[in-house]
């Protein structure tokens, strides 16, 4: 939240500076909006780790790749339409795609992924994202919560 205020504080001055010069033939400068979370959110986001807490501590720790192929990964797009993609490491890292939707709920700050085929829905929480990384909490995988004292994070990058 702070970095938003800083942003649009420094974007409030540059206006300022800009809209309070004297020669009208001076081009002003176009400062690009902020994205908002879901726009931050689309794109495709490679599954690089996943960590595992119980009780506050650090039980496992996993790297997502599968062997010799390429990451897993999310492609989410702008009309709410998901893409997850995972590769067979023993089948020549075939890649097995599973078609569906998504969406974000800003003010709990949570994406729900839904697939097409069976209705299998995957609800995280996102804990920091920026433009090119990703960190969510699981809150319900298959529409199961986590036992109490057991948290998944899983970290994603572009």
């Amino acid at each position: 939240m702070k970095k938003i205020f800083y942003a649009l504080a420094v974007v409030a001055l540059t206006y300022s500076a800009v809209s309070c010069t004297s020669d009208d033939n001076t081009p002003t400068t176009v400062i690009p909006e902020t994205p908002t979370e879901k726009q931050l959110l689309t794109g495709k986001w490679k599954m690089i780790k996943g960590e595992i807490y119980l009780n506050g501590e650090l039980f496992q720790t996993e790297d997502l790749k599968s062997e010799n192929c390429d990451y897993d990964f999310y492609e989410l797009f702008e009309n709410g339409v998901k893409n997850e993609v995972y590769h067979d490491s023993e089948a020549d890292c075939a890649q097995d795609a599973t078609p569906g939707t998504w969406s974000y709920n800003a003010s709990l700050k949570q994406v729900t992924l839904i697939d097409d085929e069976d209705g299998y829905e995957l609800l995280a929480e996102v804990i920091e994202i920026n433009t090119t990384s990703l960190k969510i909490k699981l809150i319900s995988d298959g529409g199961d919560a986590f036992p109490e004292g057991f948290e998944v994070f899983m970290f994603l990058n572009k």
